[in-house]
This record gives structure tokens, sequence and C-alpha cells, in this order.
């Protein structure tokens, strides 16, 4: 619009001139993608990347979910490794119950309270508490909620 605004400022007939001064050049909505959009935008909004890094809190979480995701569960592991006292700890997972927590039958006795069963095997029980299960829900998908969030967003917030 800007450019269309600068060839008619340049035209001498009245109408176009008439134009020219009612046609709003959007200033506002361009400046509002200026500041969400990256400069080199993906050929596909499925490859993700088109809003800038800051521009969205929630956007930002999803991103460092995705490339920091598996970071988080290696912490979690360690942290409850060092609370528990359980040295063979680990957490893990599967497509039917997402992270778990697992725990061999030998340390039972040393499972915290807040470690809520999941599942029974024959050498070792599955746990999950309520920090890995946000981890969880944060990790898992990340990139394709990224996506949706993207392709969903109201650019103007």
């Amino acid at each position: 619009v800007p450019e269309i605004k600068d060839a008619l400022s340049k035209c001498t007939s009245p109408l176009l001139k008439e134009i020219n001064d009612e046609l709003d050049a959007l200033d506002d909505g361009v400046n509002i993608l200026e500041r969400a959009l990256k400069d080199n935008q993906p050929i596909s909004v499925k490859e993700g990347e088109l809003i800038k890094d800051g521009y969205s809190e929630r956007l930002d979480e999803l991103r460092r979910a995705k490339t920091e995701g598996k970071e988080w569960i290696l912490q979690i592991e360690e942290q409850e490794k060092e609370k528990t006292g359980i040295k063979n700890l680990k957490i893990s997972f599967n497509k039917v119950f997402g992270y778990y927590i697992e725990v061999t039958k030998s340390y039972l006795n040393m499972v915290p309270e807040y470690f809520m069963r999941k599942q029974t095997l024959a050498n070792c029980e599955r746990y999950i508490t309520e920090k890995l299960k946000e981890i969880e829900n944060l990790v898992l998908g990340a990139e394709e909620k990224s996506i949706n969030f993207i392709v969903g967003i109201n650019i103007i917030y």
C-alpha cells in the first residue's frame, strides 16, 4: 500500500489524488507484522519458524520444549535419584504410558509418597510424578503444537 500511495501521489488527476488521500497505508498492521514475522520465511507454514523469537511467550516455550525437552527429562531423573537415593532409578518413555520413572523391586522401600504408581512389572514398578507429567505435556508434540500455534495465532494480541 505505501508503494501505491507513493505512485498515486505523483499523479495529477483529481480523482487519483482523492483516492490517495483516502487510502489508508495500514501502518499499524505493517508494524505488527514487522514485529512478529521473521525476515527469511520458510516455504511452508508447516516448517514453523515464521514468528520471531520473543514475540510470543507461549511459542518460545514450545520451541524450548522441542530443543531442550530431553535435557529437562534427564535433569528430573538426576534430581529424583539424588532426592530418593535410588541409584538405578531411570526415566523412560513408551507410546502407551508416555514418560515414567522405573524403580526395581529391590528399591521399592525407598519410593517416596509423591510417586504415583503407573504400572507393575515382574522386576520393577513404574511411576509418574506431577512434575514429570507437566514436562511430558510440554515436551510431547511441542513441534506440532508450535506449528498449530503459528497457524492459529492471532498476531494482534
